[in-house]
Formats: C-alpha cells, sequence, structure tokens
C-alpha cells in the first residue's frame, strides 16, 4: 500500500490541474499597458478582440499573398481578421500589418509610392523595405521590363541581361554598360553585324559613357603651349595619339601615382607588355613636335608606347593622366591586347582613389570605372596591376 500512495497522490493533483487548455502566454512577459493574448501568445493593448485566422480557429498567423516576388508571411494590412500592432508605428516601421500583429516599413498595399512603390516583404525577416522592383520583373515594364535587384540602393529597371533578350534583328545587350538592346557593331561580345574586318570585341565589361566628370584635355586653351603629353589643337589641349589606330588611356582626378599597363600581342604569338619600365617608342617618324622626352629603344617589339607617366614616385606634375599611344602611320597586330592598372604609391590620398580607362581601337570606344583604396598601393614592376578590360583586333 506504501508502494501505491505516491502515484494516487500525483493522480490526483494532475486532474486538479487539468482546468483547460495551456496558455500560449506562460512564458510572455509584456511591458507597460500590454497585456498576453493568450490566443495568440503576442503582446497586445488591453481590451484587443482575440485574432481570429482566416480560416477558422484562433492562434496562430496567417500565410497571405504578399507582394509579387515572392510569398511572405501575413497577408495584407487592411485584413479584418487580424490582429492590432502592439504600439503606434512610426519612423523606419511606419505601417501595421495586421496579419502580422507587428509595425513593418510596408505591406502589400502601403507604404510604397513614388520612385519605389514596390514592397518586398521578405527585407530583414519581414520587416519590409519599398523598392523599384522586385526579381520576379514586377514594377518593371516597356523598354525596361527587367528588374535587376543588384542596383543599389533600390534595385532597378533595365532594358536586358543578356543578349536572348534583345529580339530586334541586329541588336544585342550591352550587358555590362547600358544594360539595353543596342546595334551589334561587335563590341559588345561580337558575332553580330559588326563582327567582320576591321572591327574589335571588347571582351570585359566597359561602358559607353564616361565615368569621370569632364574632357580629354585638361581644361585649359592654348596657342602653342600645353602641358606635357597634350598638343594644342583648335585653341584647346588635347591629347597626343587621337589619330592613331589604338589608345588606351588612364584618368584619375587626383594626384596620386596610378599606372596603365597594356599588353600587345606580337606577330610571332608572344605578347609585350607596356608600361613605366617599358615605353618603348614610335617606329616611324615622330607624329608630335620636337622637343620631346624620347623613350628607352623598344624592349620587347610593341608598336604602342606609353607617352605620359603622370606622378611618377609622387613627383606630382597634377595632369593625372597616363596614355599608350600607336602612330597613325601603322596597322596594329591582330590579336588580343589586355589592359591593368595599378596603384603604385599613395602621395596624400586618404580616401578611395576612382578612376577612368578609355579604350579606343579601331573607331570604337569603351570606358571601365574603378577606384583603389589607399592601402591597395603597393608599388609593382612588369605584371603589376589589375587587369580592367581587354580587347581583340582583327
Amino acid at each position: 500500500m506504501r508502494r501505491l500512495a505516491l502515484p494516487v497522490v500525483l493522480l490526483s493533483a494532475w486532474a486538479a490541474c487539468q482546468c483547460g487548455p495551456v496558455s500560449l502566454c506562460e512564458s510572455t512577459r509584456c511591458g507597460p499597458g500590454l497585456v498576453c493574448q493568450p490566443s495568440t501568445g503576442r503582446c497586445v493593448l488591453d481590451g484587443t478582440p482575440p485574432f481570429i485566422s482566416p480560416t477558422g480557429g484562433s492562434g496562430g498567423s496567417s500565410v497571405g499573398g504578399g507582394s509579387a516576388g515572392g510569398a511572405s508571411t501575413g497577408g495584407g494590412d487592411a485584413q479584418d481578421a487580424g490582429v492590432d500592432c502592439p504600439m503606434t508605428c512610426a519612423g523606419q516601421t511606419p505601417v501595421c500589418d495586421r496579419a502580422q500583429g507587428r509595425c513593418v516599413a510596408c505591406t502589400a498595399t502601403a507604404g510604397c509610392s513614388g520612385a519605389t512603390p514596390v514592397c518586398n516583404r521578405l527585407w530583414q525577416g519581414g520587416l519590409g523595405r519599398c523598392q523599384v522592383c522586385l526579381d520576379d520583373n514586377s514594377g518593371c515594364s516597356g523598354a525596361t521590363p527587367f528588374c535587376d535587384v543588384t542596383i543599389t540602393p533600390a534595385a532597378g529597371c533595365i532594358g536586358c541581361r543578356n543578349p536572348a533578350d534583345c529580339t530586334t534583328p541586329g541588336t544585342t545587350c550591352d550587358s555590362f554598360g547600358t544594360r539595353t538592346c543596342v546595334v551589334d557593331d561587335g563590341g559588345f561580345g561580337g558575332g553580330g553585324a559588326g563582327g567582320g574586318s576591321g572591327s574589335v570585341v571588347f571582351s570585359d565589361g566597359g561602358v559607353t559613357t564616361r565615368c569621370l566628370p569632364g574632357g580629354s584635355t585638361p581644361g585649359m586653351a592654348c596657342t602653342t603651349e600645353c602641358p606635357r603629353g597634350f598638343v594644342c589643337q583648335g585653341g584647346q589641349c588635347v591629347l597626343r595619339g587621337s589619330t592613331g589606330p589604338v589608345q588606351v588611356t588612364l584618368r584619375f582626378p587626383v594626384a596620386e601615382d596610378l599606372d596603365l599597363y597594356v599588353v600587345e600581342p606580337l606577330p610571332d604569338g608572344g605578347t609585350c607588355e607596356i608600361y613605366y619600365g617599358q615605353p618603348h617608342v614610335d617606329a616611324g617618324p615622330p607624329p608630335i613636335p620636337l622637343p620631346f622626352p624620347i623613350p628607352p629603344p623598344p624592349r620587347c617589339g610593341a608598336k604602342g608606347w606609353l607617352d605620359l607617366d603622370s606622378n611618377a614616385a609622387c613627383r606630382i606634375d597634377n595632369v593625372n593622366v597616363e596614355n599608350i599611344i600607336y602612330s597613325p602611320n601603322l596597322t596594329p597586330t591582330s590579336g588580343t591586347y589586355v589592359v591593368r592598372v595599378n596603384y603604385f604609391q599613395n602621395c596624400s590620398a586618404s580616401s578611395p582613389v576612382p578612376y577612368e580607362v578609355e579604350v579606343r581601337a579601331n573607331g570604337q570606344t569603351r570606358f571601365y570605372c574603378g577606384s583603389f583604396t589607399p592601402s591597395m598601393a603597393t608599388g609593382g614592376s612588369l605584371g603589376a596591376g589589375r587587369r580592367v578590360a581587354s580587347f581583340t583586333l582583327p
């Protein structure tokens, strides 16, 4: 009998405690002015009616049809079957999502308008944010029907993502530049209308508009005198080399020591690297007036040469341009050319140094944009630098 006494007592105690379903509020503590709603376990204002799900029965939030771009927890903010938010919504979360019972940035029907009309309801665990468009292309139409969610700060609509998006004959997608369908002149990946003799194929992602403000002059008028690397034409100082078949120019807006490299193909299948250590020289008659600095003789047979090396070793000249040019009286070697930029020495920079590389070949021009942080200045010589572009001449 002594062995049966304890189970009887426990059984009686258990029976006495079974007075109803276990409340969801057993482990919930609410702040001042709020009470826990037993059917949901949420803290709400005292007097808030119990939440009833759209499918009947109490408790639990429903899964509603958020805006296009993926389902999200919670339906529209105007549903009758929902709960009020336990606080006044304002600031970065101004909308009450009654399906979730919390303040959010936006819902499928509220919070977004103007330039960012679509709500990404999955952002930051359901808090949401307003965007131009979503990854199912909602928010985009007309000439820019595709959404690129990687465009900062809130996505953006583009004309094409790849050549398959361009259905008009003779066009292709400028995938790395304007991201629109353009006439296929052979400079956007090749193989199109301009893919025959005399074309050039740019293999890397350039753009067709300039990265940095300003033109190709140092911003000064002239009669005869110009800074080194420039000539006076039409009353303006312009870079030398504009009449040649190929020209590669590096520009940077601050007085730092950046260096331009071009790896030129050779007829025998090899390559020759043009940079400050191997500037080379024009093989024909000088296309520029004397006096001018004559670089060392060619070392590996390149046809192009470095006309201008700016701020070398931080001896500041404030030209902030480097220029590799080709004589107008020669035909450049067929093959693939590689362009690199190197940050040799930090002269005084404390913030990122932007740069622009302009590649002009056979009448086509592409711009390549980038920047270096001050810590990236690590010296360099043959083979140094960041690859920014390549192009192939027939």
